[in-house]
């Protein structure tokens, strides 16, 4: 697959979401001649295991992997304490007409071709109602009338994938020569890098890579499952 002259909009529910789902994927868009657009859901003030999230700090920190991986824009839709981490409080209808219409980087104003949003199966409740939202948002419509993305994957989480409800890859990227990218951009966000055991660490993501590269016995590759594809 060549993604020259493609629109990929990723759809992340937290800062750092679309690099550890879709770091290589996007990488490649944009090395092919591709268009990249990133929809952050939320972001807030945070305790965290072995840190502190803090609201400003992970804006800016946004505002540089996003000038870093190039993407020709991106939005922040909610941001503040009242919906991070709390996005499962708000009406459906909310996130849907964000998805849809209501940001700058909406299915109808970017109108891409690949779109991508967090597996349904996290641990994380805001992870969840994102990836509701999005499967409710590019619900087929015909053409003329509504946005329509040929291709529709659901991204693997390394630190919030809930093994109740496991996570069945069928669609793989070869990342091979987008590793070091996907660690640079993850490792930009110093507020939520944590050590070389924790899943959110450039050395734990690129393991997994290595790991997910066997599985379809090459380098490195990000594992996806397949919502839609209309060839």
């Amino acid at each position: 697959m060549n993604f020259e002259g493609k629109k990929l909009l990723v759809i992340a529910s937290h800062p750092d979401d679309e690099i550890l789902g879709c770091g290589g994927l996007i990488g490649r868009v944009k090395n092919e001649g591709g268009e990249v657009y990133v929809l952050v859901m939320t972001v807030g003030n945070t305790e965290l295991y072995g840190g502190h999230s803090d609201i400003e700090t992970r804006i800016k920190e946004t505002e540089d992997v996003m000038k870093f991986i190039k993407v020709d824009d991106y939005d922040i839709a909610l941001p503040g304490d009242e919906y991070h981490l709390k996005l499962d409080a708000l009406p459906q209808k909310t996130m849907i007409d964000i998805i849809e219409k209501g940001s700058k980087v909406s299915l109808n104003k970017v109108k891409p071709d690949i779109l991508a949003f967090p597996f349904n199966g996290s641990s994380n409740q805001d992870h969840r109602v994102v990836s509701q939202a999005s499967f409710t948002a590019c619900r087929s419509r015909p053409h003329q009338l509504k946005s329509f993305q040929s291709l529709i994957l659901l991204y693997e989480d390394p630190v919030q994938n809930n093994l109740m409800n496991g996570f069945i890859p069928n669609f793989y990227v070869n990342i091979k020569d987008f590793i070091d990218f996907k660690c640079k951009a993850l490792s930009l966000y110093k507020s939520q890098v944590r050590g070389p055991l924790h899943q959110c660490s450039p050395e734990t993501i690129t393991i997994k890579a290595q790991s997910r590269g066997r599985e379809v016995a090459i380098e490195a590759a990000e594992a996806f499952m397949l919502y839609r594809i209309l060839m």
